[in-house]
């Protein structure tokens, strides 16, 4: 079952980039699928953080190792590792979603646009919508793809230092240090005790 409209099933490379110098920078994901699949997908630093935050803790739970199931969404369809979408998409990304499976080897990434959920947010207050009953509705993902755990493991590491990268004095950049464990608080009098 595809929950997007662009599905690259199992995805050969999903690499992390950045554009620019440190606080001016742009950040991208670039998305290699079968057999012509590609994708550029545009996102805030804090999304990029926030998104490798996300697949750590998950892949690093203990319900994931132990082959249970946890609070998180989970994808039982092993058919959506076959890729059914052969275009090469770019766009920014509004919200993204993450969920377990199909299977124990596999996590599956969700990206929304960002102008079709502005385009939803016009349509919100307006009443012939909800009399309609379209109002209710989630709104489907643009691309979805799945990765390899250990795929995943290197997409945190390479995310995490190219955050870290930049060495900002905002709290995203700081917290990307301490995780990417360039900076330890507890040693190095950067914490308040």
């Amino acid at each position: 079952m595809e929950m997007a409209q662009y599905n690259f099933g199992l995805v050969k490379t999903v690499e992390p980039e950045s554009l620019g110098l440190p606080g001016k920078r742009v950040f991208r994901l670039l998305v290699d699928g079968e057999p012509q699949a590609a994708a550029t997908l545009w996102l805030e630093k804090e999304q990029l953080y926030g998104l490798s935050v996300a697949i750590k803790k998950l892949i690093e739970s203990a319900p994931w190792k132990e082959g249970a199931k946890a609070d998180v969404p989970y994808v039982e369809d092993i058919s959506i590792l076959k890729a059914s979408s052969a275009e090469v998409i770019e766009f920014k990304v509004g919200r993204l979603g993450l969920a377990f499976g199909p299977g124990e080897g596999y996590i599956t990434l969700f990206f929304h646009d960002a102008l079709d959920e502005a385009e939803e947010d016009e349509f919100e207050g307006d009443d012939e919508m909800e009399a309609m009953g379209g109002g209710g509705l989630a709104m489907q993902a643009k691309l979805q793809f799945c990765m390899e755990v250990s795929q995943s493991e290197s997409f945190v590491d390479k995310s995490l230092e190219l955050c870290a990268s930049g060495r900002g004095t905002d709290s995203v950049s700081r917290q990307a240090l301490v995780a990417a464990g360039k900076v330890n608080p507890n040693t190095n009098g950067h914490f308040k005790h």
